[in-house]
Protein backbone atom coordinates (compact mmCIF):
# COMPACT_ATOMS: atom_id res chain seq x y z
CA UNK A 1 0.00 0.00 0.00
CA UNK A 2 1.59 3.28 -1.05
CA UNK A 3 0.87 6.82 0.12
CA UNK A 4 -2.21 7.40 -2.08
CA UNK A 5 -3.88 4.13 -1.14
CA UNK A 6 -2.75 4.64 2.48
CA UNK A 7 -4.66 7.92 2.57
CA UNK A 8 -7.72 6.32 0.98
CA UNK A 9 -7.59 3.40 3.43
CA UNK A 10 -7.41 5.77 6.40
CA UNK A 11 -10.37 7.79 5.15
CA UNK A 12 -12.42 4.66 4.41
CA UNK A 13 -11.82 3.36 7.93
CA UNK A 14 -12.36 6.70 9.68
CA UNK A 15 -8.74 6.93 10.85
CA UNK A 16 -7.58 10.48 11.46
CA UNK A 17 -4.80 11.14 8.98
CA UNK A 18 -2.36 13.58 10.58
CA UNK A 19 0.65 15.10 8.87
CA UNK A 20 2.87 13.15 11.29
CA UNK A 21 1.23 9.78 10.48
CA UNK A 22 1.46 10.44 6.76
CA UNK A 23 5.14 11.46 6.99
CA UNK A 24 5.93 8.40 9.10
CA UNK A 25 4.09 6.07 6.71
CA UNK A 26 5.90 7.57 3.72
CA UNK A 27 9.26 7.12 5.47
CA UNK A 28 8.48 3.46 6.17
CA UNK A 29 7.10 2.82 2.68
CA UNK A 30 10.07 4.39 0.92
CA UNK A 31 12.71 2.48 2.92
CA UNK A 32 13.24 -0.95 1.37
CA UNK A 33 15.61 -1.77 4.24
CA UNK A 34 12.71 -1.85 6.72
CA UNK A 35 13.53 1.16 8.86
CA UNK A 36 13.50 1.16 12.63
CA UNK A 37 11.85 3.97 14.62
CA UNK A 38 15.07 5.95 15.01
CA UNK A 39 15.82 5.80 11.27
CA UNK A 40 12.27 7.00 10.54
CA UNK A 41 12.77 9.82 13.04
CA UNK A 42 16.10 10.89 11.47
CA UNK A 43 14.52 10.84 8.02
CA UNK A 44 11.56 13.10 8.82
CA UNK A 45 13.08 15.34 11.50
CA UNK A 46 14.57 17.86 9.00
CA UNK A 47 11.09 18.47 7.52
CA UNK A 48 9.23 18.28 10.84
CA UNK A 49 11.61 19.60 13.52
CA UNK A 50 8.94 19.71 16.22
CA UNK A 51 8.29 15.96 15.99
CA UNK A 52 9.70 13.90 18.86
CA UNK A 53 11.04 10.37 18.81
CA UNK A 54 8.22 9.42 21.21
CA UNK A 55 5.68 10.61 18.63
CA UNK A 56 7.33 8.42 16.00
CA UNK A 57 7.16 5.36 18.28
CA UNK A 58 3.49 6.02 19.15
CA UNK A 59 2.54 6.57 15.51
CA UNK A 60 4.36 3.42 14.37
CA UNK A 61 2.62 1.31 16.99
CA UNK A 62 -0.73 2.89 16.06
CA UNK A 63 -0.18 2.05 12.37
CA UNK A 64 0.77 -1.52 13.34
CA UNK A 65 -2.36 -1.88 15.51
CA UNK A 66 -4.48 -0.67 12.58
CA UNK A 67 -2.81 -3.16 10.19
CA UNK A 68 -1.43 -0.39 7.99
CA UNK A 69 2.22 -1.44 8.47
CA UNK A 70 3.90 -4.54 9.90
CA UNK A 71 6.32 -4.71 12.80
CA UNK A 72 9.14 -7.12 12.03
CA UNK A 73 11.36 -8.88 14.50
CA UNK A 74 15.04 -8.73 13.74
CA UNK A 75 18.10 -10.32 15.23
CA UNK A 76 19.34 -8.64 18.42
CA UNK A 77 17.54 -5.33 18.01
CA UNK A 78 14.24 -3.55 18.43
CA UNK A 79 11.49 -3.66 15.83
CA UNK A 80 11.70 -2.63 12.23
CA UNK A 81 8.72 -1.73 10.08
CA UNK A 82 7.41 -2.68 6.65
CA UNK A 83 4.67 -0.96 4.65
CA UNK A 84 4.12 -4.17 2.66
CA UNK A 85 1.48 -5.72 4.92
CA UNK A 86 0.56 -8.85 2.97
CA UNK A 87 2.28 -11.96 4.33
CA UNK A 88 5.73 -12.46 2.84
CA UNK A 89 9.01 -13.92 4.08
CA UNK A 90 12.22 -12.02 4.81
CA UNK A 91 15.92 -12.79 4.67
CA UNK A 92 17.83 -11.23 7.58
CA UNK A 93 21.60 -10.75 7.54
CA UNK A 94 22.94 -11.51 11.00
CA UNK A 95 26.03 -9.36 10.36
CA UNK A 96 24.69 -6.04 9.00
CA UNK A 97 21.06 -6.71 10.03
CA UNK A 98 19.73 -5.87 6.58
CA UNK A 99 16.20 -7.21 6.01
CA UNK A 100 15.34 -8.23 2.45
CA UNK A 101 11.80 -8.88 1.19
CA UNK A 102 11.33 -12.27 -0.44
CA UNK A 103 8.46 -13.22 -2.71
CA UNK A 104 6.26 -15.88 -1.17
CA UNK A 105 6.67 -17.98 -4.33
CA UNK A 106 10.44 -18.33 -3.79
CA UNK A 107 9.89 -20.68 -0.85
CA UNK A 108 7.88 -23.85 -0.41
CA UNK A 109 4.55 -23.52 1.37
CA UNK A 110 4.87 -23.73 5.13
CA UNK A 111 1.91 -25.53 6.68
CA UNK A 112 0.02 -23.48 9.26
CA UNK A 113 -0.55 -25.63 12.33
CA UNK A 114 -4.15 -25.61 13.57
CA UNK A 115 -3.18 -25.20 17.24
CA UNK A 116 0.50 -25.60 18.11
CA UNK A 117 -0.39 -24.94 21.75
CA UNK A 118 -3.79 -25.89 23.21
CA UNK A 119 -6.08 -22.86 23.23
CA UNK A 120 -3.83 -20.88 20.87
CA UNK A 121 -5.23 -19.49 17.61
CA UNK A 122 -2.72 -18.96 14.78
CA UNK A 123 -3.27 -15.61 13.05
CA UNK A 124 -0.19 -15.44 10.86
CA UNK A 125 3.26 -16.88 10.37
CA UNK A 126 6.24 -14.55 10.11
CA UNK A 127 8.97 -16.44 8.27
CA UNK A 128 12.53 -15.12 8.56
CA UNK A 129 15.54 -16.74 6.99
CA UNK A 130 18.63 -15.69 8.93
CA UNK A 131 22.06 -15.84 7.32
CA UNK A 132 24.76 -13.63 5.83
CA UNK A 133 24.09 -11.35 2.86
CA UNK A 134 26.35 -11.29 -0.18
CA UNK A 135 27.99 -7.97 0.78
CA UNK A 136 28.94 -9.25 4.22
CA UNK A 137 30.14 -12.59 2.85
CA UNK A 138 32.56 -10.78 0.54
CA UNK A 139 34.03 -8.93 3.54
CA UNK A 140 34.63 -12.04 5.65
CA UNK A 141 38.27 -13.14 6.00
CA UNK A 142 39.32 -16.41 4.42
CA UNK A 143 40.45 -19.31 6.59
CA UNK A 144 41.72 -22.54 5.08
CA UNK A 145 40.41 -21.68 1.64
CA UNK A 146 36.88 -21.12 2.97
CA UNK A 147 35.10 -18.05 4.21
CA UNK A 148 34.56 -17.99 7.95
CA UNK A 149 31.01 -17.26 9.20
Amino acid sequence: MWAGSFEQECRARGIRLTAQRLAIYRAVASDTGHAGAEAVYRRIRPRMPSMSLATVYRALEFLVAEGLIRRLGATAEIGRYDARVEPHPHAVCRVCRQIIDLDAGTLPDVPVPAAPVPGFRVESIDLRIVGICGNCLRKLPFKGGKRRP
